[in-house]
């Protein structure tokens, strides 16, 4: 899944680029890490604690933006039902260091099993399952409280780590963030394929480069055969590889074209939900020269089962502790 990567990662991305053209860039870098932890979606609370013998606390430094891409064509600010909304089918946490400058992105599986809150069509609580973990964003009684109720799962299941902001895109908004770049390059797979991706388009096959553009670029970071077991994790090797030739595009549109980001702020308007105030969009820029695929994304490890009716991730536990201490940690 968009490891899965995804969609929502590409725009935190672009927004990085808004200071270039920012009269309140010296201001607004120098308060980067304060403006973005004000109000925080969730506040956590990481405690200390002992791993391996060694004490750790909560590492202070990191600013936690919870990125979500949700399997929905409708503009996300339209009213509908609880349970109607959509599922997260793409979950990044990007954790962002404000001394060292460096940036960590969390790829958390869609099928990743664990309570999930359910509400009535009124938005009253009705009970808890052990669900996937996508299926979470459905039930808010609206766009923001999808978000706040995945920020809170995703905080529980790390320790209880602060989520300082969110950010959620449906899938109109990813055909306009890869033309803003002239499009992205990627080299298909040498051996395999997606049978359903192949049916798009005679250019998806093995070992085939490919520039994609326009809808093009949507089919290959979404589509995958539901019916293929575990085609979700192939899905996610492909968005890993697009956000690396991503990177790369963006880094050398800002340099000639910085005012496109305004307008792709616009342009994503109805199609984004997100608590990332204006003010602080030029924060990004603090990390955009650093950006880099290699050794960027983190991978949750543990067992894929097919379950009654859908595929289930169980996370390794002490993998789970192990990741979320290195990642969100320091030595006390």
């Amino acid at each position: 899944m968009m490891k899965n990567h995804r969609k929502i990662y590409i725009w935190g991305m672009l927004l990085a680029g808004v200071l270039l053209l920012s009269g309140t860039f010296m201001y607004v870098l120098s308060q980067s890490g304060a403006l973005l932890k004000r109000d925080m979606a969730v506040e956590g609370k990481a405690r200390p604690l002992q791993f391996e013998g060694e004490h750790y606390v909560y590492n202070e430094d990191l600013i936690n933006i919870l990125c979500l891409g949700i399997d929905h064509d409708h503009a996300l600010n339209q009213d509908v039902l609880p349970g109607e909304r959509g599922q997260s089918d793409a979950i990044f946490l990007i954790s962002l260091n404000s001394k060292t400058r460096e940036m960590k992105i969390l790829n958390i599986p869609r099928d990743l099993m664990m309570p999930v809150d359910i509400y009535d069509a009124e938005g009253n609580y009705f009970n808890t399952r052990t669900m996937q973990i996508t299926l979470q964003y459905a039930y808010g009684i609206d766009e923001e409280d999808s978000c706040k109720k995945t920020a809170q799962d995703v905080s529980a299941l790390l320790l209880n780590i602060p989520i300082h902001r969110y950010c959620a895109i449906n899938f109109n908004a990813i055909p306009a963030l890869n033309d803003a770049v002239g499009g992205v390059t990627v080299q298909m797979a040498s051996e395999y394929v997606d049978p359903e991706l192949a049916k798009h388009s005679p250019m998806f096959v093995p070992g085939n480069t490919v520039h994609l553009t326009g809808g093009h670029s949507f089919n290959y970071l979404h589509v995958r055969d539901i019916h293929t077991y575990a085609s979700c994790e192939e899905r996610v090797e492909r968005q890993k590889q697009y956000i690396k030739g991503y990177i790369g595009a963006l880094k050398e549109t800002i340099k000639t074209d910085p005012k496109l980001l305004f307008e792709l702020y616009s342009i994503m308007n109805e199609n984004m939900t997100t608590d990332i105030g204006k003010m602080e969009l030029p924060s990004f820029y603090f990390y955009i020269d650093k950006m880099d695929f290699e050794d960027m994304v983190v991978q949750i490890e543990g067992e894929r089962v097919m379950g009654e009716l859908h595929e289930e991730f169980y996370p390794d536990e002490d993998a789970l502790k192990r990741l979320t201490v290195e990642m969100f940690y320091k030595p006390r």
